[in-house]
């Protein structure tokens, strides 16, 4: 897939994603981050010594972050990481990376340069994350309290584009989704797979 043809798939998915956040969970949809400038986006570049794929950079463009009370706008809750968090997150995990020795026991990297965060469970979170592997252009999920007690990695095999079309997807028909259903919370979006956290407010959607 081409850079351009991959960049407009991310824009249209976007576009249907906000959409239906406007419409239907207004709380979300006002807490979304303006999408960042160039030089913005050069600014984060240069602090991960990298330029970022143009699906990434797309979606930057577009949003640059999710900030809500609940999270949310992705499956099972997650967020789309504001560029200064993840540029945060990153550092850290290169810091640690360093100074204790690049891999656990098992010959596992804790994070590798190429790994850049996208989307997090809540706004903030340094514990899960799903992260854009630069090489393989795939999307994977990292979680901190893995089997060797420093993170984990398993393979989405999602691009940013075909993850925000399956996110679209599953907002636009719930019935016919099957990797998480949309549910609200005061005008916020949540996911079914937290409606045992909020079970007495939350509410499928449709109703």
């Amino acid at each position: 897939m081409t850079e351009d043809i991959a960049a407009r798939q991310v824009a249209e998915a976007w576009h249907r994603i906000e959409g239906w956040l406007r419409e239907h969970a207004p709380a979300s949809h006002a807490a979304l981050l303006p999408g960042a400038s160039e030089d913005e986006i050069l600014v984060v570049e240069e602090a991960y010594g990298m330029r970022m794929p143009e699906d990434l950079r797309t979606l930057w463009n577009l949003a640059g972050g999710c900030t809500g009370l609940y999270g949310g706008v992705f499956f099972d809750n997650y967020d789309l990481v504001p560029l200064s968090a993840g540029v945060e997150f990153h550092g850290n995990r290169m810091r640690f990376q360093i100074e204790d020795g690049g891999n656990d026991a098992n010959g596992i990297p804790w994070w590798r340069p190429g790994w850049i965060p996208a989307f997090s469970k809540s706004r903030d979170s340094q514990s899960f994350v799903n992260y854009l592997d630069c090489e393989s252009g795939l999307l994977y999920s990292w979680d901190r309290y893995g089997t060797n007690n420093y993170g984990t990695e398993k393979e989405e095999l999602d691009s940013v584009s075909t993850y925000l079309e399956a996110v679209a997807d599953s907002l636009e028909s719930p019935a016919l989704a099957t990797r998480d259903s949309p549910g609200l919370i005061d005008g916020y979006l949540v996911w079914a797979s937290w409606a045992n956290v909020y079970k007495d407010t939350w509410q499928p959607f449709p109703a």
